[in-house]
């Protein structure tokens, strides 16, 4: 073939589209992105966050801004306790997709783990608002919001979470909580015995319990509410450092006949 055909015949190429790459069908494309995050997502939970970080990157190498990828990559630092980095591909993913709630509990999470309270509440706070039928965004909302003293917020917060689910477990007990940060003690106790009305096993609501007799300088039921919550919990650090030392503390204060030791509060309950 002469120069000048050959020349002619590239540039007819050129013109036609022929540059010899295979055409990718767009719902086979989809499809394989939709099966890829499905299968990532299941590597993560079947605890195989290797397997499941290959994957997310690999979507990432093709779909740099996918919001699942991005936040499937955020779970998974994490759970390493990568906050920064988890924090940074959770705001990406958001960026991406603003409407999705469970992204923004997952920032939620990040920020409450590195003790930002009052951002952590923001988060949860987004996501109860984009996703108002599920108490689990709205509990972790309150109960931010009360460690972040806003307790009239967090107060208004826990009452719809306990209208929308009364079912939903601690929510009584961090109501007790916020009225006992209040020294509205009677309301805070009657609240910790609602909640153990409805479950007998929140050592939580003991705890709580415990506090607000002590408050009062009621040791008898203060001792009995805390050596309940050791025998629901013999060993935790909380249970040694704070339950076990109290009842210590209060029974020395009971046999001397004097009236409660002023009240420190202990620190914050587990989870």
């Amino acid at each position: 073939m002469r120069a000048p055909t050959r020349t002619l015949v590239l540039l007819s190429m050129l013109v036609l589209g022929c540059d010899n790459k295979p055409k990718v069908d767009p719902a086979e494309a989809e499809a394989k992105l939709q099966a890829d995050l499905k299968s990532a997502a299941a590597w993560t939970r079947n605890n195989k966050p290797k397997d499941a970080e290959k994957l997310y990157n690999e979507i990432l190498q093709a779909h740099p801004d996918q919001p699942q990828a991005l936040a499937g990559l955020a779970k998974l630092r994490l759970q390493d306790d990568k906050l920064d980095e988890a924090l940074s591909l959770a705001d990406k993913s958001i960026a991406a997709k603003a409407d999705d709630a469970t992204v923004h509990a997952l920032r939620g999470d990040v920020l409450a783990r590195k003790g930002d309270h009052a951002a952590a509440a923001a988060a949860y706070g987004k996501a109860f608002e984009l996703a108002p039928d599920k108490s689990e965004y709205g509990l972790p909302h309150g109960v931010q919001l009360k460690l972040a003293k806003k307790y009239d917020e967090a107060e208004t917060v826990l009452r719809k979470v306990a209208e929308l689910d009364p079912m939903a477990q601690f929510v009584y007990t961090e109501l007790g909580d916020v009225m006992r940060a209040q020294n509205r003690l009677d309301d805070s106790l009657k609240t910790y015995m609602k909640a153990l009305s409805m479950w007998a096993s929140d050592k939580m609501a003991h705890a709580g319990a415990a506090q607000v007799y002590e408050a009062k300088g009621d040791l008898s039921h203060a001792l009995d509410e805390w050596s309940t919550y050791v025998r629901m919990d013999c060993c935790s650090p909380y249970s040694t450092d704070v339950a076990k030392k109290k009842i210590v503390e209060l029974q020395a204060a009971s046999n001397a006949g004097g009236g409660a030791p002023p009240a420190e509060p202990p620190p914050a309950q587990p989870g």
